[in-house]
C-alpha cells in the first residue's frame, strides 16, 4: 500500500493461442504460444516483486488462469470482446473489491521490472493522477489511473494522445514514465532482435534459447525459417557461447 492506496494491476491477456500473429513470419504456433506465455510470465514476476498488492490477469482464454495461479494471482474469464472492454470489465472487478489505483499493463514487455512498476505508482500517488508510459509507435503501454475509474482505457492506435486528453478533460495530473523496459513490447522480428541483443535473465529469453537449440520444434512447415529460427535474427549469434 503506497499513503493508503490499494493498488491493484490489471494484465489483459489475448489468448495463448491467438497472441502474437504479426511474428507468423518467424515463429509457428506452438512455438508463438511458448513465447506468449514466457513474456507473460516474466511481467507477472516483476508485478509479484512490486509494491502493488493485487493482480488481476483478464483473458477470454481459460488456459491462461494456470499461469495466473502460478503466482497466486486472480484470475478474470473476460466476458467482453476486445482490449478496452476487457480492460473496463477487469477495472470494475478491481473496483469492487477495493482497488483506490489500477495500473494497466500489457503482457508482452518481458523486460519490464519491479522499479519501473513502483516508480510508475509512486508518479501517480497524488490523488486524481494519470501515469502513461508509451509506446514506440504512439500508442499506450501502461497506464496508471488514481483513482481506479478516473479515465476509460483507450489502448490502441495513438492511444496515448488519447489518454491525454481524457484525463486532461477530467482535471488530472498527468505524469510520463519510460524506459527500455516499458517501451519494448514484442510484435515484430525486430522486437525479437532488440529483445535477444539486451541479453536480460529472462524467462522469455531463456525460452528463446531453447526454441534455439530444440530442433524438433522447428519442423519444416512449422514456420518459415524450417529448422533455424535464426536465420533472421542473425543477432541472436551474440549469445553463441
Amino acid at each position: 500500500m503506497v499513503a493508503n492506496m490499494t493498488v491493484f494491476a490489471v494484465v489483459p491477456v489475448k489468448g495463448l493461442d491467438a497472441s502474437k500473429k504479426r511474428l507468423s513470419s518467424v515463429l509457428g504456433q506452438h512455438e508463438r504460444r511458448l513465447l506468449t506465455e514466457a513474456m507473460l510470465e516474466d511481467v507477472l514476476a516483476a508485478l509479484k516483486a512490486s509494491i502493488v498488492e493485487h493482480v488481476l490477469v483478464v483473458s477470454g482464454d481459460s488456459g491462461v488462469e494456470q499461469v495466473a495461479e502460478k503466482f497466486g494471482f486472480s484470475f478474470l474469464l473476460g466476458s467482453r470482446a476486445g482490449l478496452n472492454p476487457a480492460i473496463g470489465e477487469a477495472t470494475e472487478w478491481c473496483v469492487r473489491k477495493g482497488a483506490g489505483s489500477v495500473l494497466v499493463l500489457p503482457a508482452d514487455i518481458p523486460l519490464v521490472s519491479c522499479n519501473d512498476i513502483n516508480r510508475i505508482i509512486e508518479l501517480g500517488s497524488k490523488s486524481t493522477s494519470v501515469v502513461l508510459s508509451p509506446s514506440n509507435d504512439g500508442g499506450t503501454n501502461l497506464l496508471f489511473r488514481n483513482p481506479a475509474n478516473l479515465i476509460p482505457p483507450c489502448f490502441g492506435r495513438r492511444s496515448f494522445l488519447r489518454h491525454f486528453r481524457k484525463a486532461n478533460s477530467r482535471g488530472a495530473t498527468v505524469k510520463y514514465y519510460s524506459s527500455l523496459g516499458t517501451v519494448l513490447d514484442i510484435d515484430s522480428a525486430d522486437d525479437l532482435k532488440k529483445l535477444i541483443q539486451k541479453e536480460k535473465n529472462t524467462i522469455c529469453a531463456k525460452v528463446l534459447e531453447q526454441l534455439r537449440f530444440q530442433k524438433g520444434l522447428f519442423a519444416e512447415g512449422n514456420s518459415q525459417l524450417g529448422t533455424n529460427l535464426f536465420e533472421k535474427l542473425p543477432e541472436a549469434k551474440k549469445l553463441e557461447k
